[in-house]
Formats: structure tokens, C-alpha cells, sequence
């Protein structure tokens, strides 16, 4: 079970992403990012994002780990 404030840090890290992404992309017209699981080094997020003129969301599991990021569809991300 995670304490308060490991769920409050990942919640600020939630909204932080979530608002750096929304500022630097403008072509997202809603964007929501949802903390999977977080362990002493690992970070896995959901990503689901919806661009002007689509009708079908994007959607990413990402994870942090050893250094970089990962995801189940692709070998790394930079």
C-alpha cells in the first residue's frame, strides 16, 4: 500500500505531464494520463490522447525503467 504522500507525488506528477504535454501540442484537444503502477525505479502511465479532427482516441502505455521509457508496441521512446 502506497502512503499519502507517494499517491499526492503521483497525482503532481500526473497533472505536471499532463499540462506539459497540453502547452507544447497544441492539436490535443483532450488529454487524459493516468498513473498505471509506480515501484522504487519503474513508472508505468496510460496515456490517452483525442486531436482535433479524430474521432478515435490515441492511446499509450508508457513505462519508465532502467533510464528510459518504454512500451509494450514499441522497443523504446526517446
Amino acid at each position: 500500500m502506497h502512503n499519502p504522500s507517494d499517491k499526492h507525488l503521483q497525482s503532481w506528477y500526473c497533472r505536471q505531464l499532463r499540462s506539459a504535454l497540453l502547452f507544447h501540442e497544441p492539436r490535443i484537444a483532450a488529454l487524459q494520463v493516468n498513473l498505471k503502477e509506480a515501484y522504487c525505479h519503474t513508472l508505468a502511465i496510460s496515456l490517452e490522447i483525442m486531436l482535433y479532427h479524430d474521432d478515435e482516441p490515441l492511446t499509450f502505455d508508457l513505462v519508465w525503467d532502467n533510464g528510459g521509457w518504454r512500451s509494450a508496441t514499441l522497443e523504446n521512446v526517446s
